[in-house]
């Protein structure tokens, strides 16, 4: 009963208000005025007997008291599951390139621009899907949103391994990275999903899918690209996403979605139900309410997005329609006010770190290849698989460290540090090192990079309000695509040394970290709107 207690956010009621509000009487009882005992059920019936046998009495609650009582249970599971695998297959399939652009090339015969043209349609559609998917999950749903951009993943991956000419697997990776774009999705309905107090954690924790994405894409090419081809390398990629499509019958709607665009009762069902599965039952009679102006985590009193532009929207949230708050939910609410700061800081910090952390990805191989790096028998493969899994690897190191400090660290100095850590060691690549010591770098770069930019995928969904929250990291995620589909022609230019592209990436790493120090607020323990 102790261990229930605990997960269904017992001990955290005291930095909790809920309302009970008699419908005969009118008079509204806080949990903590003393009147009202700790346990919900109870409390109900005290409020009953106050008002007599035959009054009906109403549980007032927020959407942040609500998730604070059902705690952190099946239901997050099921959410945590589920965007896991869509995370997994935003790894897999940037992955993919590292192998896929170097065998299509000797496939196709082609030159070094239409080589680095097949990674950059991929980032290119990578940015139109997070473009038109944002806004269609702050329009139409979530869940909806995340299936259509799991659905062209699925199809379209699997039949690029059936493409017959270098035009079709241009175009169905094309494609497939429209889907890959609508990936961050469920990541933000899993953070509406969470209680404040273990949201860094859980959210730190979908990386690790991130990391076994890598992994998986390394381990599938180092033990099938020379036997079977690339084709079924390809095919193999699609797994995860076409697990995560059987699983989406079981995800819920984002009850904070619901809220904002005025489906009040489909939100009280949905949690609800996700107190049932996590067996932390929440009154019968509760009803949602808009979010109070300040909420207390920790003892400490938070109003999420506390500028001017956040109020705004929040009062207009209160005071829409269904069809009025969909029409609202536009990208132009991102540049409202104080709003703006946050907003272009961000871009900034994802369009760095897209031309970063992608590149590294797709200069690993080289660097592991090169004619300077080549092995003691004076081999010169173009990939080096056993050293290219270890720095696959090392991203578990960055998820681990990241994982156990998220909550007891400022979210903006541990990306920032993570950042310069990461330009650091790409700096010390550009120097001609033994190959044990460039695997070093490569692993501290590896996991460095992993932890700054996973802390800022944490940071991105709370800084928004829900009503723009969807769109202001699809964008963010755009931008990141920008520097993607950028990065190959960067990454991949031959007729600059190695050293120089490694000095560049080092640099551009430096203004992410400036760039994160500078944000406006700090988000840990925050509680969403």
């Amino acid at each position: 009963q102790q261990q229930q207690q605990q997960r269904c956010g017992g001990d955290r009621d005291e930095g909790v208000k809920h309302r009970f509000l008699s419908v005969q009487s009118g008079k509204n009882y806080s949990s903590n005025d003393g009147d009202i005992p700790p346990n919900y059920s109870s409390q109900s019936n005290k409020t009953n007997a106050m008002t007599g046998n035959n009054a009906k009495a109403v549980v007032e609650m927020t959407l942040h008291d609500a998730m604070e009582t059902i705690g952190f249970g099946r239901q997050q599971w099921i959410v945590f599951v589920i965007c896991g695998l869509c995370f997994c297959t935003d790894s897999i399939e940037v992955g993919l390139l590292s192998f896929l652009q170097i065998e299509a090339k000797n496939y196709f015969n082609l030159s070094d621009t239409w080589e680095s043209t097949l990674t950059s349609v991929v980032f290119a559609g990578e940015m139109a899907g997070a473009l038109v998917f944002g806004p269609m999950a702050d329009r139409i749903g979530r869940k909806k949103t995340s299936f259509f951009a799991a659905l062209l993943v699925a199809v379209a991956g699997l039949a690029s391994a059936f493409s017959v000419d270098f035009y079709m697997l241009m175009s169905l990776r094309f494609i497939v990275g429209v889907g890959v774009g609508g990936m961050g999705v469920p990541f933000d309905l899993l953070a509406e999903f969470l209680p404040p107090h273990m949201r860094g954690q859980a959210l730190m924790g979908v990386e690790f899918f991130w990391t076994g994405g890598t992994m998986f894409v390394n381990g599938l090419a180092w033990g099938s690209l020379e036997k079977l081809g690339w084709r079924y390398l390809v095919a193999f990629c699609s797994i995860p996403v076409v697990l995560a499509m059987f699983a989406f019958y079981f995800m819920p709607e984002s009850p904070h979605w619901l809220l904002a665009v005025g489906k009040k009762e489909e939100a009280e069902k949905v949690m609800k139900k996700a107190a049932i599965l996590n067996k932390c039952p929440l009154p019968d009679n509760f009803v949602l309410i808009q979010s109070s102006p300040a909420v207390s985590v920790n003892g400490t009193s938070y109003i999420i997005g506390a500028d001017e532009s956040t109020a705004l929207l929040d009062q207009e949230a209160a005071t829409l329609t269904e069809q009025d708050s969909r029409k609202s939910s536009t990208p132009m609410q991102l540049f409202r006010t104080n709003l703006r700061s946050t907003t272009l800081i961000l871009f900034l910090i994802w369009l760095s770190t897209g031309f970063t952390y992608y590149g590294t990805v797709i200069i690993i191989p080289e660097y592991f290849g090169n004619k300077d790096n080549t092995d003691d028998d004076g081999n010169n493969d173009d990939f080096n698989f056993p050293a290219m899994f270890v720095a696959g690897a090392a991203e578990f190191l960055g998820c681990i460290i990241g994982f156990l400090l998220v909550e007891r660290m400022s979210r903006k100095k541990l990306s920032g540090i993570g950042y310069i850590v990461n330009a650091l060691a790409t700096l010390l690549l550009a120097i001609k090192f033994p190959k044990a010591v460039g695997i070093f770098f490569v692993v501290i770069a590896r996991a460095s990079a992993l932890l700054s930019t996973s802390i800022t995928w944490v940071m991105t969904p709370e800084m928004f309000p829900t009503a723009v929250r969807a769109v202001g990291h699809s964008w963010c995620s755009a931008l990141t695509r920008v520097g993607a589909f950028t990065t190959p022609y960067w990454g991949d230019a031959s007729n600059l040394k190695l050293s120089v592209r490694l000095i560049g990436y080092g640099c551009v790493g430096i203004v992410s970290s400036i760039a994160t120090f500078m944000l406006p607020k700090e988000t840990k323990g925050v509680a969403l709107d």
